[in-house]
């Protein structure tokens, strides 16, 4: 078999091909352009196995080599890191050591997003990114206030009563510039929201694994097609365990001498799929009484923070079990989870 490592860049890659033995058969830097893909992967004697690191510009590789490879090996980078340290590192040698890895049978295979999957993460990222850029754009506003030593009379400065005081309240010319500026953007923006949301809940209407997620307390149509899209297909997690260390929500854990302590959370994964959990667990304990006594119960001996990230792991673990089996959520369940 013909190993070909890939190591790809936004405009160009590095190959490298090698049997195997590891003797070296081909190697040079492409264009990323499909045509130039296409013809030095025909001109291998057969199909290779070909190896990529996980990053934002492999879908469009994929899409190029298509029906030219026996299979396309995603791995993950800092895995790849771990097992092939080298004191010289440029894109040869990167695109070498994939190739080394291949032949050994030696990679740590990162999940390849099918295309439904790719596509549904890239509405739900666009939804999370626009809301982010919404709160930014209102504390930008807000520390126009209180440069211009502005106390708001309303709580939501944002509400209709908040927007009739920002309209009537004297503040310098620059100053005003600015707040009017923000305020056409943020109005721009919750339209734009509003529209991905509509969609959003079009598709969560129309799909059964949303229905079993949104029996979870907290959990509405947004955070759920946001977990879909970060999980993907869940059968690729073994188990509930797995899941919460995707999503980065497990404690560290170092261990020496048959000594073992644990750290914070490992804040490793999917940043987004984290981040949505924690919001589900702001709610979930006003919503549900055995999600409200867990908190309560751990509340007494851990830090807010703590408990909160806690009981974001324990949903997330009910919704692999919802998603894997095709069931409810049930409150008298939750306790003993």
């Amino acid at each position: 078999m013909i190993h070909v490592g890939v190591d790809l860049h936004q405009r160009f890659c590095y190959v490298t091909a090698m049997d195997a033995s590891g003797k070296k058969l081909a190697q040079r830097s492409l264009p990323n352009q499909a045509a130039a893909l296409q013809q030095w992967f025909q001109a291998l004697p057969e199909p290779p196995q070909v190896v990529v690191e996980a990053c934002s510009f492999w879908p469009a590789f994929r899409r190029a080599v298509e029906g030219l490879t026996q299979e396309l090996v995603m791995v993950h980078p800092a895995r790849v890191k771990a097992i092939a340290a080298a004191k010289l590192k440029n894109d040869r040698v990167d695109s070498e050591t994939l190739a080394h890895l291949s032949r050994c049978d030696l990679l740590p295979e990162a999940w390849m997003a099918d295309e439904a999957t790719r596509q549904l993460r890239l509405q739900v990222r666009l939804r999370v990114k626009l809301g982010r850029e919404r709160t930014r754009l209102k504390n930008l506003l807000q520390s126009v206030l209180h440069q211009e030593g502005l106390q708001k009379p309303v709580s939501d400065v944002f509400g209709k009563a908040g927007r009739r005081w920002l309209a009537a309240v004297e503040m310098s010319a620059a100053a005003r510039l600015n707040v009017n500026s923000y305020l056409a953007l943020i109005d721009y923006l919750q339209t734009m929201i509003a529209r991905q949301e509509r969609a959003l809940q079009k598709l969560a209407a129309g799909d059964e694994r949303a229905r079993w997620l949104r029996t979870i307390p907290g959990i509405g149509a947004l955070s759920a097609m946001v977990i879909l899209a970060e999980v993907g297909d869940v059968r690729r997690f073994a188990d509930k365990h797995a899941l919460a260390s995707y999503a980065g929500l497990v404690p560290r854990v170092r261990e020496s001498a048959g000594k073992r302590s644990y750290g914070g959370i490992t804040k490793t994964g999917s940043e987004t799929l984290r981040w949505i959990m924690l919001q589900v667990a702001q709610v979930a304990g006003r919503k549900s009484p055995a999600v409200r006594a867990y908190q309560q119960h751990l509340l007494r001996t851990k830090h807010p923070q703590v408990a909160k990230v806690a009981v974001a792991r324990k949903l997330l673990t009910c919704a692999w079990v919802l998603l894997r089996y095709g069931v409810c959520f049930e409150d008298s369940a939750f306790a003993a989870r």
